[in-house]
């Protein structure tokens, strides 16, 4: 999908080699057209202009370069390759280790008639084999795969095949022993570059310390270091630090003094279920949101939040990746995250409209002890991470040496009761055995079932007559789908049997025999958890944990959890001190966190202000706006901080026409 000046730019680029093939692309870029690429943003996104760094970064991935874009949450990541894909020829390789957000982003390219495709773990080898023909011969112009399939020799095979335009690597940051989120399988990018070695990396992260940044490009196999930074600086973002023992009064407070849509992040799936409880009885619209709820309610919550029926989602880290809402107003934690990368990427999904929005976090002492706690918990002993690993096998009957690709359905909470094990154990030992390139789990699997038509239409009327049995199932599969003689469709089994009269397990029993008979290819629902393994199964002796790194893994995952203590507990201005952490500069405090704005009010005579706030009480009910306009040394900012400290020591509240009242004690 190239203009005309579009394969103008590629001829030179097929002409010229090495440094000067760099700085003649770069040339015809000023030849190009400035519209070129705008109005691909206008046509398929309906954007009027770029966010700032977006052009910059699609222009060196235009010229052929690697480049690594720092972009905070919300930043509009995905254009910055979305675009070039579309403006290049060939297909764009997306590596991402999100499944939810791959197929969100394949199914939002669809919408916009844009041919995108993804490979992931748990998907049948006939869809794979469909997926990556169609990028070899067909119009594709995106594939989305997961890390681990990068290694495959299939992929790998068809990889060499395709015409690759670029490569755009998804959290980064994820490649880097030094990142809090290190994953393997993300080193083989670095393989896969041998056999397309023209192509250029865009490589994308939200969050990256200056050692990090070096890392990624170092593992990338970058030609120079190629860095554009967006400021991580929020300016419509207000960080509040709380230390609370009494969470839960002091949310029903701050939800009720500070409106508009708001995420809760908590540590466990109990805690989504009583704080959602407690908010509700408050009269807070509220729902719970965790990994082990099913796809099917996962979504319908999460679009009733988005849609306003749903106020806020009490969730665990497990929401909020890809989740397309700008409107955020609060993003509050009420547990530690476990390191200051998962806290800024966390708190930057409030406010991406950017309208005023807060970042509330309380902590107690306690949850200091059990931060650290934690640490402990995600490294459990080798022994107890080889024994997951064996019964494991036991669990699946799995032989040595079988498994290598295959995927098994697999309920972690069984599993510890029969084994006997913790299921922290479990987690975390399945944690380290996916670190290291063992398996992949996927603690909430939804795959649609999918058919696709074998025979042609008439040959399929001649087995119609043949077989009256199948005819009415024939029938209303063709009145229910269309394509299914060219691909895979997504079925619902359930649809088929209301339709038909008949029990689901009959459906499924007949979409099956048509699959034994050649007829159609039919893919069952798989839904619930699952375990990939990525090697075979090896003897108990052969499991190599490298006790030199995961001792150098649990020391930085430790010194992390310090890194979060400190952040909470340093009265230093918080956007400097998270600037900071990540290499940025900044020589202003910020003058909305919690710690600016009680410095602001020690110095301008706060026990005034909250007098002449509480003498305008006195005369009745007063909007913000009143007792600002009240007040004229009184800043929007302070107030709201004054009446939020004020509520909490029960000396005024809010009606429920949006005013404030003072509260007669007597």
């Amino acid at each position: 999908m190239c203009t005309v000046s579009g394969k103008f730019f590629c001829l030179i680029l097929n002409w010229e080699n090495g440094i000067r093939k760099r700085y003649i692309a770069k040339l015809c870029l000023f030849l190009m057209p400035v519209a070129s690429a705008l109005e691909i943003l206008k046509t398929y996104w309906g954007y009027p202009s770029f966010r700032p760094l977006q052009k910059e970064i699609i222009d060196e991935v235009l010229a052929g370069t690697d480049v690594l874009a720092l972009m905070p949450t919300g930043g509009g990541k995905s254009i910055t390759y979305h675009v070039p894909g579309l403006m290049m020829d060939g297909i764009c390789l997306v590596v991402s280790p999100l499944i939810a957000l791959i197929k969100d982003q394949v199914h939002q390219l669809r919408k916009r008639n844009i041919r995108a495709e993804y490979i992931v773990s748990g998907m049948d080898y006939r869809e794979i084999d469909r997926v990556l023909d169609n990028c070899i011969f067909g119009k594709v112009k995106f594939l989305y795969v997961s890390p681990e399939r990068l290694r495959t020799e299939l992929f790998i095979e068809r990889f060499r095949q395709m015409k690759v335009s670029f490569i755009a690597v998804d959290e980064a940051h994820c490649i880097s022993q030094w990142g809090y989120d290190f994953r393997p399988a993300y080193l083989e990018i670095a393989e896969i570059r041998h056999h397309k070695p023209k192509a250029g990396i865009l490589a994308l992260t939200a969050s990256a310390t200056p050692e990090v940044v070096d890392d990624i490009q170092e593992r990338l196999l970058f030609l120079r270091k190629n860095v554009l930074r967006r400021s991580f600086y929020r300016e419509n973002l207000h960080y509040i630090i709380i230390k609370e023992e009494n969470k839960r009064r002091r949310l029903i407070r701050g939800l009720k003094t500070l409106q508009g849509s708001a995420i809760i992040y908590v540590r466990s799936r109990k805690a989504t279920r009583e704080i959602s409880s407690w908010l509700t009885n408050d009269g807070i619209s509220s729902a719970p949101y965790h990994a082990g709820l099913s796809a099917e309610l996962k979504d319908k919550t999460q679009q009733a939040w988005v849609d306003g029926k749903i106020r806020v989602i009490v969730a665990t880290n497990a929401f909020g990746m890809g989740i397309d809402k700008a409107d955020v107003r609060l993003v509050i934690h009420l547990d530690l995250p476990d390191s200051v990368e998962a806290y800024f990427q966390e708190a930057g999904r409030a406010g991406r409209d950017g309208m005023r929005a807060h970042a509330i976090l309380m902590y107690s002492v306690s949850d200091i002890g059990r931060l650290k706690e934690r640490v402990e918990w995600n490294f459990p002993p080798v022994d107890t991470i080889k024994n997951v690993y064996d019964d494991m096998a036991n669990y699946f009957q799995l032989a040595y040496g079988a498994g290598i690709n295959q995927s098994f359905p697999f309920d972690a909470g069984a599993f510890s009761i029969r084994f006997d094990l913790k299921i922290s154990d479990v987690y975390s030992s399945l944690r380290i055995l996916e670190r290291d390139g063992y398996i992949l789990f996927n603690e909430s699997l939804h795959q649609p079932a999918k058919v696709k038509l074998k025979v042609k239409q008439n040959e399929l009327y001649y087995f119609e007559v043949a077989n009256p049995r199948l005819e009415p199932l024939i029938k209303t599969l063709l009145r229910s789908y269309s394509g299914l003689f060219d691909d895979f469709t997504k079925i619902n089994e359930y649809l088929l049997a209301k339709r038909l009269r008949q029990p689901v397990e009959v459906i499924i029993q007949n979409l099956k025999y048509l699959d034994h008979l050649g007829v159609l290819e039919y893919i069952p629902t798989r839904q619930g958890g699952q375990i990939t393994y990525l090697t075979e199964r090896l003897p108990r002796n052969n499991l190599i944990i490298s006790y030199e790194q995961y001792g150098a893994l649990k020391e930085r995952q430790e010194k992390r959890a310090l890194d979060m203590v400190k952040f909470v507990q340093t009265p230093f201005c918080r956007s400097r001190q998270l600037l900071r952490y990540f290499g940025e500069k900044q020589e202003e405090d910020c003058g909305k966190c919690d710690v600016c704005l009680s410095n602001a009010m020690k110095k301008k005579g706060t026990v005034e202000l909250e007098n002449n706030m509480i003498e305008v009480l006195k005369k009745g009910p007063a909007s913000l706006q009143f007792i600002l306009s009240s007040i004229p040394r009184l800043k929007q900012d302070m107030a709201v901080e004054l009446l939020r400290q004020l509520a909490d020591e029960g000396v005024v509240e809010r009606t429920e026409e949006d005013k404030w009242k003072w509260v007669d004690k007597d």
